[in-house]
């Protein structure tokens, strides 16, 4: 009786040892897939990044440009840097991103993938973005402008005006509206002028 409660005790105590084995080596698995994982999902977001400062590099100077700021010489000039020069580095960005993204592709994972596409989506988003010009868009010249005559006209005490005077005509151009156009094509005492601001 004791020699059959000894083996029972052994098998047990066997059982016992395979099963902590078998958990081990399972949070050994565990730890290696989520390093694996881990490995995977890093340098996605690395792209992801990279793709946000492509899309920063051709948005800068949209940013600097635009109307009704300030805007210093050494920001103008770094600015006009990047919009001489952006067109082809956005290129090169993009195609080393979406070669690198579309090999990460192969073997990521569902949350990497949440990285990747962004990442696509946005480097092409500006590649695209620096061959469109907003300006020419933003700052198309005023044609044929329409006027009022001065006392029907609303004008804020605080709104500047551009004031011609050609002989017995006048005309007050609001500073706001030539903000976003800079040019305007007009005639004036029959003679055509150009207003810019």
């Amino acid at each position: 009786m004791r020699g059959i409660k000894r083996k029972e005790n052994d098998s047990v105590c066997l059982q016992f040892v395979a099963f902590r084995l078998d958990c081990k080596s399972m949070s050994i698995t565990d730890s290696a897939r989520s390093t694996k994982r881990s490995l995977k999902i890093v340098p996605a977001f690395c792209l992801f990044l990279a793709s946000l400062a492509t899309f920063t590099l051709a948005a800068y100077p949209i940013y600097v440009i635009r109307p009704f700021r300030e805007q210093t010489p050494a920001a103008l000039e770094r600015a006009l840097w990047v919009l001489q020069h952006n067109t082809p580095l956005s290129l090169i960005l993009a195609s080393l991103i979406a070669a690198l993204a579309l090999l990460l592709w192969r073997h990521a994972g569902w949350v990497a993938r949440l990285f990747l596409v962004p990442a696509m989506g946005v480097t092409i988003l500006a590649a695209v973005s620096t061959w469109i010009n907003p300006y020419e868009h933003m700052f198309h010249p005023i044609g044929e402008p329409r006027y009022l005559a001065a006392n029907l006209a609303t004008v804020d005490a605080n709104d500047m005006v551009i004031a011609v005077a050609l002989g017995n005509e006048s005309r007050a151009y609001p500073i706001r509206e030539m903000g976003y156009h800079h040019i305007v094509n007009d005639r004036l005492h029959g003679l055509p002028i150009v207003v810019t601001y």
